[in-house]
């Protein structure tokens, strides 16, 4: 005797979720959580970095009487209006909050550190110093997020 399995009805439920998460696997469908990586954006957050690093070499170099705060004060502004560039930019992307956090802490320090030099009028090379590596330590993590977007793809 040969036992024939009918199709039912009541194994349709149990099939079609089966069926839909096939297809979802197959179809290569994926949800993007991050925004999209931008070149441009990656060469002006490196371009910004060099700007404000070679701002603070050059205080720390320059004679002590020529390192008042009107002297290099074009320069804090180029700075801080690159700052400012990336993160508006960050701010128009979709999905873009956690680097747009991390550029506003950068923008939150750099304008700290220009206040206090103008407020002062002049700094040491050590203040110098101090206020480039932690520059150097709010830019990276930008930088970082911006190049795992490319990984993210």
């Amino acid at each position: 005797m040969i036992l024939k399995k009918q199709f039912s009805i009541s194994r349709l439920p149990k099939i079609i979720p089966a069926a839909l998460l096939l297809a979802f696997f197959i179809s290569g469908c994926s949800v993007q959580l991050v925004p999209a990586h931008s070149a441009e954006i990656e060469q002006q957050i490196t371009e910004g970095a060099k700007m404000s690093d070679r701002l603070y070499m050059e205080m720390m170099s320059a004679a002590p009487d020529k390192k008042n705060y009107s002297l290099y004060a074009d320069k804090y502004l180029s700075v801080a209006v690159e700052i400012n560039s990336i993160l508006f930019k960050n701010e128009t992307r979709p999905k873009a909050t956690d680097i747009v956090a991390s550029v506003q802490k950068l923008k939150d320090f750099f304008t700290k550190a220009m206040e206090d030099h103008r407020s002062r009028n002049t700094l040491s090379n050590g203040e110098f110093l101090i206020y480039n590596e932690q520059l150097k330590a709010f830019w990276k993590p930008v930088l970082i997020e911006e190049m795992a977007l490319k990984k993210a793809k």
